[in-house]
């Protein structure tokens, strides 16, 4: 079995720094979500509206992007302090990272590939002879 542990930390870096990009990217559209009710309303009411469809799929999306920033945040900690990782999760989002081109897609596969080798869980720095 191979030492995986220059892998496990890049991965987890990786994962950080992504998240960390998701996680800007929630708070930018929660302000968009912010200013479309703002702009709905005309601003001659005092409470926004939440009551349109494009509202509710802005505030869905923005949700979706705070637990895909959030998870990757868990998974790469994870990974950096030589933890348990939930190997399902971090499928799950590498598979949601697969479409988000380019450096989304290099950390779907990237992740792909290192949670299918054998040894992935191993502590960090372990190294097994054959």
């Amino acid at each position: 079995m191979r030492d995986l542990s220059g892998h496990r930390t890049a991965l987890g870096f990786l994962y950080l720094g992504l998240s960390a990009l998701n996680l800007l990217a929630a708070a930018g559209l929660a302000f968009v979500t912010w200013l479309v009710t703002q702009i709905a309303t005309g601003r001659h009411r005092p409470a926004p509206v939440w009551e349109g469809l494009p509202v509710y799929v802005m505030a869905g999306f923005t949700l979706f992007v705070l637990w895909m920033a959030l998870s990757g945040l868990a998974v790469g900690v994870g990974l950096l302090r030589g933890g348990r990782v939930s190997k399902p999760l971090a499928l799950v989002l590498s598979i949601l990272m697969l479409p988000t081109f380019p450096v989304g897609t290099v950390l779907g596969v990237y992740s792909l590939w290192f949670f299918s080798q054998e040894g992935w869980d191993a502590e960090p720095g372990m190294q097994h002879g054959m």
